[in-house]
């Protein structure tokens, strides 16, 4: 009957000074981790952008507009065609959309979407579209958004008709 007690205390002692499991905390997603970076109310009047879809491999951010992302004059550098998240950190109110272009000089013929505001990022934008291309080549056609945006631009809400869809 003692050895039944004395095994029994030994097993009350390891538990009661066993150290308690941590809880794993969830890892916040990437693009999360970008908005939450941005100070304050993570408004700064930037756009972002990132090679990777999950805002990773960040290729630059621009508080105005920039007409080719490939020319390497304006603030967004040797993006052209090679993006896959997007951000709006833009202020409220006024020119706080970001209209993003398939083609360069905000050239709408070749397709274009829209990031509102509130829409804070598109995470990927591999099942996102461009408006449908009015000028030939691929007249008529619908293209994916994804590795094919090369200038952007704010705009009010009112001049877009084609927003993405895969952000918050």
């Amino acid at each position: 009957m003692r050895r039944i007690l004395t095994a029994f205390g030994l097993s009350a002692a390891l538990i009661t000074v066993a150290p308690p499991v941590p809880s794993v905390a969830q890892a916040k997603p990437p693009c999360d981790q970008e908005w939450d970076a941005v100070p304050g109310d993570h408004r700064d009047g930037q756009v972002r952008v990132w090679r990777d879809v999950h805002c990773k491999n960040m290729l630059g951010h621009a508080f105005g507009d920039d007409r080719d992302w490939g020319d390497g004059t304006g603030e967004i550098k040797s993006a052209s065609n090679v993006v896959s998240s997007v951000m709006n950190n833009g202020n409220l109110g006024g020119y706080d959309v970001v209209a993003f272009y398939d083609y360069t000089a905000y050239d709408w013929r070749y397709g274009y979407t829209c990031l509102k505001p509130g829409q804070f990022y598109a995470d990927s934008l591999e099942n996102d579209e461009f408006t449908m291309r009015t000028a030939d080549p691929g007249k008529g056609k619908i293209y994916s958004a994804n590795d094919a945006i090369s200038s952007h631009k704010w705009v009010t809400q009112g001049d877009c008709t084609n927003f993405l869809d895969g952000g918050n």
